[in-house]
């Protein structure tokens, strides 16, 4: 007496693991990851990620890869229970593929979809070691190439806690940038090169984080499938742009 069968009402109640697909194409990288969260034995962990380095081409690559990573992981789309998306800054169709295709899926399946900046998806795979380095307790500078003269900056705490604001920043404000920082920031992100670069010349201490390409598609799936309903919610897939497109006008049009 006493006791319910494994078939019983109350089982109903207990949560199931709860598994979410990553997907980045906002940077020169076209990268898809599952990840997997048990909430009653607390397992947390990736189940497959793959990333291409693609400059063109990611609309084409983009839904292969998705599934190639789900065979990897012996899954099919129906084990899918959120989907996540890096919504920018970044390259612009690029940008637009990703978050088609995770608007698609997630529209097709019934499930839920979460934006995630790629600034905060490089700090957040820093901060956890999805493949890359942990920042032991120094501040990150995220850096994403704009495809422009400028840099997207982003500064976090060594918990992954934002210190600023998104911000396009020309390469001759970034030691200023840096210099707001307590202790030498570790660089990420596609463009960390670059600011390494501006950063010697000015003789601005930094260190350059080894990040694997597939490190913020798993920060994705990572944040989507631990988030809990009200940052779903608060974290809709719409695109990040800092700055608005380059116009021109037409002669003899109005400015």
């Amino acid at each position: 007496m006493g006791q319910t069968s494994a078939s019983s009402p109350a089982d109903a109640f207990v949560p199931g693991p709860t598994i979410a697909l990553g997907i980045d194409t906002a940077t020169s990288v076209c990268a898809a990851a599952l990840w997997r969260v048990d909430p009653v034995t607390g397992q947390s962990r990736a189940l497959a990620a793959k990333a291409e380095a693609l400059a063109r081409g990611q609309a084409e690559r983009l839904l292969p890869l998705v599934e190639e990573v789900l065979a990897e992981a012996g899954l099919d789309y129906a084990a899918i229970d959120r989907y996540g998306v890096t919504i920018g800054p970044g390259a612009f169709t690029g940008l637009r593929v990703g978050l088609a295709a995770a608007r698609g899926l997630a529209l097709a399946a019934g499930r839920p979809l979460m934006g995630v900046t790629g600034l905060q998806a490089f700090a957040h795979a820093a901060v956890h070691g999805l493949g890359g380095t942990v920042p032991d307790g120094r501040p990150l500078l995220v850096a994403i190439d704009s495809r422009r003269e400028d840099f997207y900056l982003q500064a976090f705490d060594a918990a992954g806690v934002a210190l600023s604001e998104p911000d396009a920043v020309l390469p001759a404000d970034v030691p200023a940038f840096a210099a707001r920082l307590t202790g030498m920031p570790l660089l990420l992100g596609d463009a960390s090169p670059a600011v390494a670069t501006v950063l010697s010349i000015a003789g601005c201490d930094h260190l350059v984080a080894a990040l694997s390409a597939e490190g913020p598609a798993l920060a994705v799936a990572r944040m989507t499938a631990l988030a809990i309903p009200a940052v779903l919610a608060a974290h809709p897939a719409n695109p990040l742009y800092i700055r608005a497109p380059d116009v021109t006008v037409a002669p003899g049009k109005p400015a």
